[in-house]
């Protein structure tokens, strides 16, 4: 009997090994990345005992994911209501406090291979996970919608639309956590429920089955690609948005633009130059689809300026912009080394902010300039949420109710501090 306890425990020993490493891996790594291979070198253990516990790669993702999440969720704090008569933005703040401090340790790599999973598409990724991680999102956007219903008196189509704006914001502030731009993310926390409220209030008086109005985008096309380089970049854009950098080898990049693999290095020192070109050339076609965030003139009216500037930003989320997704594969993986190409993605998103920041401080008076960075950042936060919204959750919120919603979200005056609107 003691031989066969300590057979079964170390079966249970050698299962749990390599479910860790195969969750750190694809936290590292993506799903394209991660091989069996890899984690057999990473847990010593012989081809055999992978495949005596797992009978393919993505029944084992799967199951790491699985045992990444139960791991965090035995323990991750959980949304507490907001007692009756406390003011709303207070109960938002503590609950944005509990469910958002632990962004980077390992306990959170379930969430960030979910994350990857929503930007690698291809025929090489399995479901299992991709599945597995809808599953967790959809349970966590019902205990959103839980929260808002006791919460606030509202329907039931604005309490969605508070849960997913909820659920956006934690995706926008992991990633935001990634970046680095920002080491302490309190204010990003208190203007996020100052925020939220600010959009309940607003819900109140609207009509749950009003219907917006169509947002047209112009086609994104980039030029020249009748050439060597183009083509190469464009191919990089298509094996990546499938399979992840990871996934994006120089010989498959090649076989796409249907190119000998010498013209990449005619044209690029190496992969990292063509994934910053990629970048930036995807960037520039995606940035002519949308609105000038020139420092606006001293009489704009930002309560109806924002949102129509909003719009096309908003609706192209739809498309996952290339340089936005190739860029977020990037950032996400958990590397001792940055992976290349994501500096030059950091930097356009600097870029952007500082564009962001600028018109906020052309459009706000009073006290607006100084609080124009903190909106340009919860900007970009709820941006990449509202990303991964579309990618994993076909949320189909319409363009012209969210860019509404997302502009008093961004200018909701702070709590403690009276901005002139």
């Amino acid at each position: 009997m003691a031989e066969k306890t300590t057979l079964r425990e170390h079966t249970h020993g050698s299962r749990q090994m390599i479910l860790e490493a195969a969750l750190r891996l694809a936290a590292e790594r993506g799903y394209v990345g991660t091989t069996m291979a890899l984690v057999r070198r990473a847990t010593g253990l012989p081809p055999s005992s992978l495949y005596w516990h797992f009978s393919s790669k993505d029944q084992l993702l799967a199951e790491a994911l699985e045992h990444g999440y139960t791991r965090w969720n035995d323990i991750a704090p959980r949304w507490e209501p907001t007692p009756t008569g406390d003011d709303l933005r207070k109960g938002l703040l503590a609950n944005l406090r509990r469910t958002t401090s632990d962004t980077h340790g390992a306990r959170a790599d379930w969430w960030r291979m979910g994350l990857m999973l929503a930007l690698e598409s291809g025929p090489t990724v399995g479901d299992g996970p991709r599945e597995r991680f809808l599953q967790i999102r959809t349970q966590t956007l019902a205990e959103f919608e839980r929260w808002w219903a006791e919460a606030v008196d509202l329907p039931a189509a604005h309490i969605e639309t508070l849960a997913r704006l909820t659920l956006a914001a934690h995706d926008g502030l992991f990633i935001h956590a990634q970046t680095d731009e920002y080491d302490e993310l309190d204010p990003l926390r208190q203007r996020l429920a100052d925020g939220l409220a600010e959009v309940a209030d607003h819900l109140r008086k609207q009509d749950p089955a009003a219907v917006p109005e169509p947002v047209e985008l112009p086609p994104v096309t980039y030029e020249g690609r009748s050439s060597s380089r183009e083509k190469l970049v464009a191919a990089a854009l298509e094996v990546a948005s499938e399979s992840g950098y990871e996934g994006a080898s120089i010989s498959r990049i090649c076989a796409a633009a249907e190119l000998p693999a010498s013209s990449v290095y005619w044209h690029f020192a190496n992969k990292d130059d063509l994934f910053s070109a990629a970048v930036d050339d995807s960037y520039r076609a995606w940035i002519s689809t949308q609105s000038s965030w020139q420092p606006p003139s001293p009489d704009c009216d930002c309560a109806t300026e924002l949102p129509l500037m909003l719009r096309p930003l908003v609706a192209s989320l739809r498309r996952l912009p290339p340089f936005l997704r190739i860029g977020l594969m990037l950032v996400l993986p958990k590397r001792a080394e940055p992976l290349p190409g994501r500096d030059r993605f950091l930097a356009v998103r600097r870029q952007s902010r500082e564009d962001f920041a600028g018109w906020f401080r052309g459009a706000l008076g009073g006290d607006g300039p100084a609080h124009a960075d903190e909106m340009a950042a919860l900007l970009l936060v709820i941006a990449d949420g509202l990303l991964f919204a579309e990618a994993l959750d076909s949320a189909d919120m319409p363009p012209a109710t969210t860019s509404d919603l997302l502009a008093r979200l961004v200018t909701a005056t702070p709590f403690h501090t009276q901005i002139s609107h």
